[in-house]
């Protein structure tokens, strides 16, 4: 590592306005103190850091990527198979992403969910360590790995696990990529079978093929073509891993949704016909009452003005609760964000804003949004070379706000049964709720939603309803 570099990169971060020092200090500790552990740092997780020294997630991000942007650290975009976790594609801008990737070792093609299957990661800038490592990572506990382990270039290393499950199994090198089925079959054995096994050139083992009975089995792996190669072994077919399994991380959503990301890499788009499926994503789109009136009674100048202040008072709250505006038209907003309290708490404490805001205003100056919020899959896309999002989630949401009435939050039934949700609203102490079926411009069949007016009393529902 250049190690002088590495300072001078990181005396440049402190010196920015407004850096967090006990966060650069934090980062800068971690990694020396795992410098020597190559495929840690080769593989930099937020959220590991984020554990091992104690400091919101929320601050560090920032810091990583100011910390991108002045050449300490690149940025990584990883690709992970749902079904082994593994690496299947790595790249350093989303240019370069594809909505499709394909898993060498399940031999599966999968969608590449920017929610889900996207991580990213961040690695020590090449003029500070150019040493060579591919994107590694281990396989979530809810997968039963044998063996784990490695052999350095002409090294010999031996393993012996238990198999009592009958099945075909694949034996893998997640650095090398060369892999193998290993079949169990037959009567239990008390002998400890064993196996050779070589690493050759062009990500092949040899033997491809191992027969074995259930008991032990003992292979000896010797490495012949690479610096590192390692084995592990799994049953076959995997299922798709599930949310609750999945090991820390960052995905690509949860990185678009810090504002510094759009500050500083705002320029990061996909190709012009490409397009990422989003698993989930939380939608608002808010509107000024009776704006066009504003303008007519007020002229264009003032009335501009006024907007922008509602802009301002907007835009903060959303980014203070880690949402990002992706688009405005006229005085409407469109946001996104990664769960849906986050979503209500960032509605709400712009509407207490506004109230204050109205309290110093004129009648004819006052303003008052309408809120639709809805959650739900949706494809990014390179619109206008900015992020954006389309599909019937966002169409959905659109069209949920345009039934709100002034001073009212109308929100979606996937919205209003999240737990988290729920507990948002008692915690911020909204009692007042109504159940509507609605019929939507454009979307079939009846649709439930629930109303939430902040400023006026509804008589026909209470939260305590939504329990039963």
């Amino acid at each position: 590592m250049n190690t002088d570099l590495f300072q001078q990169k990181i005396a440049l971060l402190k010196q920015r306005e407004h850096a967090n020092l006990i966060a650069i200090q934090a980062i800068e500790q971690w990694i020396l103190s795992n410098i020597s552990n190559i495929a840690k740092i080769h593989r930099i997780i937020p959220p590991v850091v984020a554990e091992d020294t104690q400091i919101p997630l929320s601050i560090l991000i920032p810091e990583f990527l100011y910390a991108v942007f002045g050449g300490l650290f690149d940025l990584n975009w990883n690709v992970h198979c749902p079904r082994c976790y593994g690496v299947t594609s790595s790249y350093q801008k989303l240019a370069q992403a594809h909505h499709r990737s394909y898993c060498k070792m399940c031999e599966a093609e999968f969608k590449a969910d920017f929610a889900q299957w996207v991580e990213v990661t961040f690695s020590l800038n090449k003029a500070i360590d150019d040493r060579e490592f591919p994107p590694l990572c281990s396989p979530p506990n809810t997968i039963k790995v044998y063996y784990q382990m490695g052999a350095d270039y002409l090294q010999t290393i031996s393993g012996t696990e238990k198999f009592e499950q009958t099945g075909v199994y694949a034996y893998k090198c997640p650095l090398t990529g060369s892999k193998g089925t290993l079949l169990i079959e037959g009567d239990f054995t008390e002998e400890i079978q064993e196996v050779n096994l070589s690493q050759l050139a062009n990500a092949t083992f040899t033997p491809d093929k191992i027969h074995a009975r259930p008991g032990m089995l003992k292979i000896n792996l010797t490495n012949l073509a690479y610096p590192l190669s390692g084995l592990q072994a799994h049953i076959m077919p995997l299922p798709e891993i599930t949310e609750e399994y999945l090991p820390p991380q960052l995905t690509g959503l949860a990185l678009f949704h810090y504002p510094e990301f759009r500050q500083l890499f705002g320029h990061q788009v996909l190709s012009q016909r490409e397009q990422l499926q989003v698993a989930s994503v939380t939608t608002v789109f808010t509107d000024i009452t009776g704006s066009t009136q504003m303008y007519e009674k007020l002229g264009d100048a003032t009335a501009y003005n006024i907007v922008r202040d509602h802009f301002d008072i907007l835009f903060k709250q959303i980014e203070q609760h880690r949402g990002i505006v992706i688009k405005t038209i006229g005085d409407a907003v469109m946001a996104s964000f990664t769960r849906n309290d986050a979503a209500l708490r960032s509605i709400f404490m712009a509407l207490q804003e506004f109230t204050r805001y109205n309290q110093t205003q004129p009648l004819e100056a006052q303003v008052y949004i309408k809120v639709g919020i809805h959650c739900g899959t949706a494809i990014l896309v390179n619109l206008n070379e900015k992020l954006d999002y389309f599909g019937s989630t966002i169409n959905k949401a659109a069209r949920i706000q345009a039934i709100a009435s002034s001073d009212e939050i109308c929100v979606s039934e996937q919205v209003c049964q999240d737990p988290a949700f729920f507990n948002t609203l008692k915690e911020l102490g909204i009692s007042q709720v109504s159940r509507h079926a609605v019929n939507l411009k454009g979307i079939d069949g009846v649709q439930t939603i629930y109303k939430i007016a902040l400023n006026k009393t509804m008589d026909n529902f209470s939260l305590s309803s939504l329990t039963q």
